[in-house]
């Protein structure tokens, strides 16, 4: 994992901390995130497809939150995932 992607998974991370929300979609992507920073290695697709997910559905509620979803779908993209 490079650490570009690790930080914006960091920085994800401490953003869904913040929200704090019961929205079944923020806990999903929180776990999410949570299993990329367990994962030494490679990312999942899985995660690219459920931080799509979530930019989608945050856009109007949550711009900070897709404004770094959106960083990481970059990063992702740029690893070929």
């Amino acid at each position: 994992m490079s650490e570009q992607l690790k930080h914006g998974l960091e920085k994800l991370h401490a953003e869904l901390k913040q929200i704090n929300s019961d929205n079944p979609k923020i806990r999903k992507l929180a776990d999410d995130v949570d299993e990329a920073l367990a994962q030494a290695g490679e990312v999942s697709p899985a995660l690219h497809r459920s931080l799509q997910s979530a930019a989608e559905e945050f856009e109007t509620h949550h711009p900070q939150l897709t404004a770094i979803i959106n960083n990481l779908m970059n990063s992702l993209s740029g690893l070929g995932i």
